[in-house]
């Protein structure tokens, strides 16, 4: 098959998207198959990160503006005309898009203008993002906006979609209106969704209508292999230059430092923790505009001595941060999956998180614990981790935990959904986007 995958992250990017994209092209292409990357260049130079990363045609980078809504976000500029163009000269067998953002919507538009199998992927809980940054709803107002650009959409829906544009006082509301009713539009156009967690098949079988708007979709969490285990002399400088004792129990965070991964509440969790284990430290790997607001709580807690932020790693590097470790801590209530989970269950450390239907790699008891949304509860279940007599037992119960889910597996999951997605689309051929309604003609 010829693949195009449509990401609005990237490389030199660190985050989770990135390391699916990298994976699912380097897994696909050892199984034969031809993957073309569609994403921004991080700068209006496309040939930049081209030139740095030793990229071939098979990475298709669009100029771009980093930060026009929030930080990690980038502006790309294209001629859609001209952009679908290319992409119908390379003839793709199938598209798969990450978001359904800036990019994400090219590929909706080339799919349909080209009339090629589309395969929806939801990473990201728009949903609950645009809660703590506000920044972001001039893209959710685009997102609507783009719709009856994009897809053919019905003369009630059509009015349906524009009455979400009428202001609203609360803001968190009127963007969630417009994430469900969008985002639901363009999956039931697609040939096939996939959803990463329990978590997010519930949320969008709930948005689901069952006289339309339905679509076909399949649970499958990304895939995650063990990193390389560090050497010893690796893990011994790091613990001297983030003054780690081996004595110390430090709790570790992985990822994105952002405000919706409730993050400020492990600081007061530390404080509980440490009255009965006073070797614990608490860790932080990784970086984002939230890290000054936890560097401030940090500072004015009753241990600062005890907190350390470490700043992005690179992911081949991440396996001493996990092995100075002692539990992992994954507090967020927001994630489509977590990674990270994956990569610490495959390190061997116990964990303690609050969503209980993020992964499939945490059993309560067995490998860790799921904690209540509140410091104290949650210090109860990372003191229990730390003084338990059966915690290497924890380690290898998610060490085989997390072996069911590799990117091996995953990829070959990925490939039957793809085909799926093909023959489904020749079963029912989807009308293409040139016989769009007009806001004229529903009028």
């Amino acid at each position: 098959m010829r693949i195009g995958l449509f990401t609005e992250t990237y490389r030199p990017a660190i985050n989770g998207i990135v390391f699916v994209v990298e994976s699912t092209k380097r897994h696909l292409e050892s199984l034969g198959h031809e993957v073309y990357i569609f994403c921004p260049a991080r700068s209006i130079r496309p040939s930049k990160h081209a030139i740095e990363f030793d990229e071939d045609e098979h990475i298709i980078r669009f100029p771009s503006v980093q930060g026009a809504f929030y930080e990690d976000y980038d502006l790309s500029f294209f001629f859609p005309p001209r952009a679908v163009r290319m992409i119908r000269s390379l003839e793709l067998d199938v598209i798969h898009f990450f978001t359904p953002a800036q990019i994400g919507m090219l590929g909706v538009y080339a799919a349909f203008k080209n009339d090629i199998p589309l395969v929806a992927q939801h990473s990201t809980d728009l949903y609950q993002y645009v809660e703590h940054y506000p920044a972001t709803l001039p893209g959710v107002l685009a997102l609507g906006a783009l719709l009856p650009f994009t897809i053919k959409i019905e003369g009630k829906d059509l009015r349906e979609l524009l009455k979400l544009y009428r202001p609203r006082r609360e803001r968190v509301t009127w963007s969630r209106e417009i994430v469900e009713k969008a985002i639901t539009l363009i999956y039931s156009k697609c040939d096939a969704v996939i959803a990463l967690s329990r978590k997010s098949r519930a949320q969008l079988e709930g948005w689901q209508h069952e006289d339309r708007h339905t679509y076909e979709l399949t649970m499958l969490p990304n895939g995650v292999d063990a990193l390389p285990k560090p050497k010893k002399a690796e893990l011994e400088a790091f613990r001297k230059q983030w003054g780690i004792t081996l004595k110390d129990e430090v709790m570790t965070f992985v990822g994105r430092l952002g405000a919706e991964k409730n993050l400020a509440m492990l600081i007061p969790t530390l404080e509980h923790v440490l009255k009965k284990r006073p070797r614990a430290k608490l860790m932080f790997v990784g970086d984002f505009e939230y890290r000054e607001t936890l560097e401030e709580l940090a500072r004015n807690c009753s241990a600062p001595d005890r907190v350390i932020f470490t700043g992005s790693m690179k992911r081949e590097k991440l396996g001493v941060a996990y092995g100075a470790s002692r539990v992992f801590v994954f507090p967020s209530v927001m994630d489509t999956q977590g990674w990270v989970v994956h990569e610490a269950a495959h390190a061997g450390l116990p964990m303690v998180l609050i969503d209980r239907e993020l992964s499939e790699v945490l059993e309560d008891g067995k490998n860790g614990y799921f904690a209540d949304n509140g410091p104290r509860d949650f210090a109860d279940k990372v003191v229990a981790i730390m003084s338990s007599r059966k915690y290497k037992a924890m380690a290898a119960y998610g060490k085989k935990l997390a072996s069911k889910y590799t990117e091996k597996r995953y990829i070959k999951k990925l490939e039957a959904v793809y085909k799926k997605a093909i023959k489904n689309h020749a079963a029912h051929p989807r009308v293409k986007a040139q016989e769009v309604e007009t806001i004229a003609e529903v009028e």
